[in-house]
Parts: structure tokens; sequence; C-alpha cells
């Protein structure tokens, strides 16, 4: 079953350098052709000091994770960084799928 809504990119970011990377990961995304049936949540968590804990989940799967400190540059390397990361997640979950659901795999198990 698919849902209706498909690509969903949520925001559940809490600081302004959290939602800096969400707002810059939110402008470059640019979902692989074949990707569907995904919802990609960004949360983040407090860490140390001045810096969160930035985490990029694909169905509640974290694929990315990294500390984010308060710097521009920081910021805009890491969304890029977690853009390449979760696209070639969703790249490879295709194929994976397709592999699984190929005429090698159907069958009853059964040697």
């Amino acid at each position: 079953m698919e849902i209706e809504i498909d690509g969903l990119l949520v925001d559940d970011t809490k600081t302004k350098t959290g939602k800096d990377f969400y707002d810059l990961f939110y402008g470059s995304w640019e979902a692989p052709k074949d990707a569907k049936n995904f919802t990609i949540t960004i949360s983040e968590k407090p860490f140390r000091l001045s810096s969160t804990l930035i985490v990029v989940s694909i169905n509640d799967t974290p694929v990315y994770q990294s500390v984010l400190q308060p710097r521009q540059d920081i910021v805009e390397g890491l969304s890029q960084d977690a853009i390449s990361t979760t696209q070639s997640y969703l790249a490879n979950y295709e194929e994976i799928m397709k592999q699984l659901n190929g005429d090698d795999m159907a069958g009853s198990g059964i040697f």
C-alpha cells in the first residue's frame, strides 16, 4: 500500500542553528528519481554548550547524525553532507527492495 503524501520533509529542530540547517537542507534537497514512500525527519538534541546533535531520519531510521556548531560554514558543509548521504540511502534502498522482490527471491523457501 502506498501513501498519498510522498517525500515529506519534517522540521523537528529547536534552535536557530538547527533551523538554518533545515533551511539549507530543504533548499538543496532533491529526491532520487525512483524514490517513493518515504518521510525525512530532521531533528536535533542538545549536546554540549552551544552545539547540538542533528539527526536525519528516513521513515524513523536514522541515516545521518552529526554535531552541529553555530558557524555558518560548518552548517552549510554538514547540510550538503547530509543531503548526499540521504540521497545515497534512498537510491540504495530502492535497489535493495527491487532485488528482494525480484524473480530470484520468489518461491516457497523450500529447497
